[in-house]
């Protein structure tokens, strides 16, 4: 698996919708948890990647709502 697919499972398997719901699921540990797993389960991307947490928060964004879309408007 690479990083967006470990992300986009574990967003809809904890039926995550919003910024909110992944705080939730976080809990105090900020993106630590989510980014551990996405290390586990994407070891070979992860490494791939010169700043892999940036991978991963790039695809949360894009997949959950209550973040600032930055894509350039056509």
């Amino acid at each position: 698996m690479n990083i967006k697919e470990v992300v986009e499972f574990i967003i809809g398997e904890e039926k995550m919708r919003s910024r909110k719901d992944l705080d939730i699921w976080c809990r105090s540990t900020r993106r630590h948890k989510l980014y551990e797993y996405v290390k586990r389960f994407a070891p070979e991307d992860w490494g791939r990647f010169q700043a892999p947490k940036s991978e991963v928060r790039r695809t949360y964004e894009e997949l959950l709502t209550g973040y600032k879309d930055y894509r350039p408007r056509i």
